[in-house]
């Protein structure tokens, strides 16, 4: 990415981030919560975590929302960079007198992905993704708002973007 992008080519977007679930815990007791990070922002506003839910048949559940202003950047070929939103899946025990906190895995998903020119109606995607860097099979369940772009971009980028069939 580079050091100095003009505005013009930095829109901002509203991220509606909810995360929904973890299930296939192999632990059944404990507690279990997620930390989320924009890797490309500072902001304290852009990273956040959920409340430690109790781990119950295998499953933990949260309800976690956040809304967030998001500035993607817009290269000069007019197609988006990639923007990355981390998550990390924690889980706590007791193992005897103390407690053990462990890193269940993360998952990393590209915003540029989530990004809409209006044109279909499906307004929110949510998926399961199969957790990275992880010994177990757990999938966090996580839905975003499409990131809608504003008119004048969208039209830029349509315009400059070129469809490749197969």
């Amino acid at each position: 990415m580079q050091a100095f992008v003009p505005k013009n080519r930095r829109p901002q977007f509203e991220l509606q981030l909810k995360i929904i679930d973890l299930n296939n815990v192999p632990l059944v007791s404990g507690t279990s919560y997620v930390k989320w990070h924009l890797p490309s922002s500072t902001s304290a506003e852009h990273r956040g975590r959920t409340s430690k839910e109790i781990i119950r048949e295998h499953k933990a559940s949260w309800e976690y929302e956040k809304n967030l202003p998001v500035r993607l950047v817009i290269d000069r070929n007019g197609m988006l960079q990639e923007s990355e939103v981390h998550f990390e899946v924690m889980q706590e025990y007791s193992s005897g007198a103390r407690g053990e906190r462990i890193i269940l895995g993360n998952v990393k998903l590209n915003l540029a992905e989530f990004v809409d020119g209006g044109e279909d109606g499906e307004a929110t995607v949510t998926r399961r993704y199969l957790m990275q860097d992880s010994k177990i099979n757990s999938t966090l369940k996580v839905r975003n708002a499409k990131l809608l772009l504003p008119a004048n971009i969208a039209k830029s980028i349509q315009d400059r973007y070129i469809y490749e069939t197969d």
